[in-house]
């Protein structure tokens, strides 16, 4: 399964859900979901000539600028390389995905990758599902090649909105090891020092309330 990520030409990015019939006339129609905050609406749904057409001066209405699919298992070892630089903890490439097959997080995960418009894959992440409406995200991880081009970012928000569509009140939990404000954009919050654990990473989670008992108790087995 895959869905196509998009940019309208006037700059906001949307993932492509899919496509229904009108009940009407039975015209296919694109159901779509915004990348970032909107007030109005976060799923939108338009006629596909006119999605897939051209405004007045002849650009494009929604760019295609990549997807985002399941990883396959011949995926693996493209997406585990992203974060090897950074985790690799002294082990070879091998040792380090051989590892990962004795990590409770990684085998009970489902892992998520972007590819650019080429198909070539530049970023994964791990989701990890606590229970129904909570998530933890992990392993957030770019082709060192291809790093401070937002595609990490794209991807994050892609897979919340993703889940968001399908359970509205999803709660995402996630450790920091990059700068705060990446995570901030996307809703995430520092949470309060009672939940920080592990000093060089910050636990952070989305939503205004407080983590419940339960919650907390999720974010302890996190790792």
């Amino acid at each position: 399964m895959s869905w196509t990520l998009t940019r309208h030409y006037k700059g906001n990015h949307y993932l492509r859900l899919g496509v229904g019939a009108h009940s009407e006339d039975l015209s296919p129609q694109v159901v779509y979901r915004c990348l970032y905050d909107n007030p109005e609406a976060r799923t939108w749904v338009r006629p596909q000539v006119m999605f897939e057409g051209a405004i007045e001066d002849g650009r494009q209405r929604f760019t295609p600028v990549g997807s985002v699919r399941l990883v396959q298992p011949e995926d693996l070892r493209t997406v585990l390389a992203f974060g090897f630089d950074a985790w690799h903890g002294g082990k070879t490439f091998d040792q380090y995905c051989a590892d990962k097959n004795l990590d409770p997080n990684h085998v009970r995960g489902t892992r998520y990758l972007l590819a650019d418009v080429s198909g070539w894959p530049v970023s994964g992440l791990n989701v990890l599902r606590f229970r129904e409406s909570l998530i933890g995200l992990a392993s957030v991880a770019t082709s060192p090649e291809q790093r401070g081009k937002g595609y990490a970012s794209l991807l994050l928000r892609a897979v919340m909105e993703l889940h968001r569509f399908a359970q509205p009140d999803t709660r995402f939990l996630l450790f920091s090891e990059v700068k705060p404000s990446i995570y901030e954009r996307h809703g995430f919050r520092v949470l309060p020092p009672e939940h920080q654990r592990f000093p060089k990473s910050l636990a952070m989670a989305t939503g205004d309330t407080p983590l419940t008992a339960t919650e907390a108790e999720y974010l302890k087995a996190y790792f």
